[in-house]
């Protein structure tokens, strides 16, 4: 095994950054844990098989990096993060980071990637990494490491698209597919224009009325459960909350015919299901927006995406009305998305104490994420790439076997404890997840119970019934 040592230049600038209103949640999540819990990262590993132009691929990576600025960002100060520190700002540095390299035997291929992602990033240099290892002549894995602070769902799609295609114009120009993406915006610039005194004003006045109503949803009165038994070691039970394929069509067809979103839907049976058995009439549901605000935004790598709170009132009232309720709250909360979530949970919570940090579901009572749906459109995550003929690149599914993380404090792992978690997905067009809770915190039978209203409610939908 061969290693390419990696440089360390200096950081341009003198003065540090603040923190991106996106990266507020991240950098508030990470926190949430023991320095040595295991990172949050947003990785990408790539199958290479047929002949590769490693130094096309090379100059391709640093241009996405010079012209990207998220990906040159590191901390300025401490190793951290440190879960009792502020945060330490953060700098650019002036070039692109190298591209290490790695030769082991095709055998070995799983066991060397795996080992790689299980390396932390040292953030006080970079908040990225890649390395290519080599297999054989035709046979290469590419891991790019991201922080989540700099790097989102939506970036793995861009980031995929301005590889093939800066790769395809090195090898073959003029032969590859048209890249219809424009300028990105400079990162460092949206920092900067946010944190502007007018603009910093004009947010906290926007966060604390967001706070007034939040807490007329309850957002300071989480769901009720065993408070004393959680400890810093979470443990998670979950139940099923899978769709067969008929029932996902169904489901689809009910949306579109109440002009919704799958999402929306979603959202509202699982609303429904919690405040019936946890008898509550309003409750805070958080979801994720890509906070891609922009053209410019819409073209740049980096961390946009945010975790914003969606107010649902769930008293009885007829089906049609409930949904589109549901959906206007979450188009209202999707403006909230340059609102830093830390300001936000300020106006309602203290914080917590040594300066510890807000874990990203504080004020939920129910979190909801959705993936492999764009639009009615399922994602295809493992799709070859649109390289030069003869390379072919496929999205591979490696990660390492990390221990769960620790909280750093009881005030953040009972926030994370108090919230129900729902994870769905859709995969071969049927949605499959779970609904997820701290087995300390949450009675097994109340939650099992919540699935069941779940798919009651689903059930009823697709049947083109109300409730």
């Amino acid at each position: 095994m061969t290693h390419q040592p990696q440089a360390h230049p200096a950081s341009a600038g003198l003065t540090p950054l603040p923190l991106f209103s996106r990266q507020d949640w991240c950098w508030e999540w990470t926190r949430s844990y023991t320095g040595d819990s295991p990172p949050i990262l947003s990785s990408e590993t790539l199958l290479f098989r047929g002949p590769l132009d490693t130094g096309a691929l090379r100059d391709t990576l640093a241009e996405i990096a010079t012209r990207h600025e998220a990906l040159r960002l590191h901390l300025v100060a401490g190793a951290g993060p440190d879960p009792s520190a502020a945060w330490p700002g953060q700098a650019l540095r002036p070039a692109p980071g190298p591209l290490d390299m790695v030769r082991v035997a095709p055998r070995e291929s799983a066991a060397e990637v795996t080992r790689i992602l299980s390396q932390p990033l040292d953030l006080t240099d970079r908040m990225t990494r890649t390395t290519l290892v080599r297999t054989g002549e035709e046979e290469h894995f590419l891991v790019a490491q991201f922080h989540h602070l700099i790097f989102d769902g939506t970036s793995h799609l861009i980031f995929r698209d301005l590889l093939a295609h800066g790769y395809h114009e090195r090898v073959a120009p003029g032969h590859g597919t048209a890249n219809h993406r424009g300028d990105p915006a400079s990162y460092t610039g949206l920092i900067s224009r946010e944190h502007a005194p007018e603009a910093r004003s004009a947010l906290r006045r926007r966060a604390a009325a967001l706070a007034g109503e939040l807490r007329a949803y309850g957002a300071a009165d989480p769901l009720a459960g065993d408070a004393g038994a959680v400890v810093a070691e979470a443990e998670f039970g979950s139940v099923p909350l899978t769709l067969t394929a008929e029932q996902t069509r169904l489901l689809l067809r009910r949306s579109r015919a109440e002009r919704v979103t799958l999402h929306t839907v979603l959202l509202a049976a699982l609303s429904h299901a919690v405040s019936t058995e946890y008898e509550r009439d309003r409750l805070l549901g958080y979801v994720y927006t890509h906070g891609r605000t922009s053209a410019g935004a819409r073209e740049t790598l980096g961390l946009f995406s945010n975790v914003v709170p969606v107010p649902v009132e769930t008293g009885r009232q007829a089906l049609p009305a409930f949904l589109r309720a549901v959906h206007d709250s979450v188009q209202a909360a999707s403006n909230s998305a340059d609102l830093p979530l830390s300001e936000v949970i300020s106006h309602v919570l203290e914080r917590p104490s040594g300066d510890g940090a807000y874990y990203r579901s504080a004020l939920a009572h129910l979190e909801l994420r959705l993936s492999g749906v764009t639009g009615w459109l399922a994602e295809e995550p493992n799709r070859p790439l649109p390289f030069p003929p003869g390379l072919t690149v496929t999205p591979q599914r490696l990660h390492p076997d990390h221990p769960l993380p620790v909280f750093a404090g009881r005030d953040q792992a009972l926030a994370c404890a108090s919230t129900l978690f729902a994870d769905l997905k859709m995969a071969d067009g049927a949605l499959t997840g779970s609904l997820s809770y701290e087995n300390h915190y949450h009675d097994a039978g109340k939650v099992a119970r919540v699935a069941e209203i779940f798919r009651h409610f689903i059930q009823r939908l697709s049947e083109q019934g109300d409730l």
